[in-house]
């Protein structure tokens, strides 16, 4: 489908005259009349403001796709993305590599992951090559005392290295849900 019948689609659908329509976008009625017949060409600017008035993107638009659909084949009122109001080469690149900032979340939360488990790691090992003396001696069990073990894994420094671990975690996976749906929207 060409621009024209999609304008002209789109208007009559929407029940307007060319009057209507062209009184919302600012222009003459005869300029209404040349887009829909083929004659003449919205410019830019009245191509956003079509796609505005009509909800409709402009990639449609200017697309031969005959109808706008979703994934469940219902028309859709579509809106602008975060990429298209992102004015020149700022957009193209946003649309190109937007992808990344999801990477880049996946490597932070892999270098948060990596210092609570160095925390965890740390504190066990300092406190497991010591021995309290309790059970040294023969006369007392080795369970009198307190446990290095267990003073270990009660430390302070191991249960926030746990706590940051899993907050490194969840960040990880975030930023890989974070980059497939970039990486999707890359495709549009």
């Amino acid at each position: 489908m060409k621009l024209s019948e999609k304008i002209y689609n789109c208007r009559r659908k929407a029940g307007w005259s060319q009057e209507e329509l062209a009184a919302r976008l600012g222009v003459s009625r005869q300029a209404v009349s040349k887009w829909e017949t083929g004659e003449a060409e919205p410019e830019v600017a009245k191509l956003r403001l079509l796609s505005q008035v009509f909800d409709v993107s402009i990639d449609w638009l200017l697309s031969e796709e005959a109808e706008e659909t979703s994934p469940a084949g219902e028309t859709t009122q579509a809106r602008p993305e975060l990429s298209e109001q992102l004015p020149g080469i700022a957009g193209r690149l946003f649309r190109r590599y937007g992808y990344l900032a999801g990477v880049y979340v996946i490597v932070s939360g892999l270098g948060i992951s990596l210092v609570g488990f160095l925390a965890r790691y740390i504190s066990r090992r300092m406190f497991s090559g010591f021995d309290l003396g309790y059970g040294s001696m023969d006369m007392f069990d080795s369970s009198f005392g307190p446990s290095l073990d267990s003073f270990a894994v009660n430390n302070p420094v191991y249960i926030m290295g746990g706590a940051i671990l899993v907050v490194g975690i969840v960040i990880v996976i975030a930023g890989i849900a974070l980059a497939v749906y970039l990486k999707k929207q890359s495709r549009k």
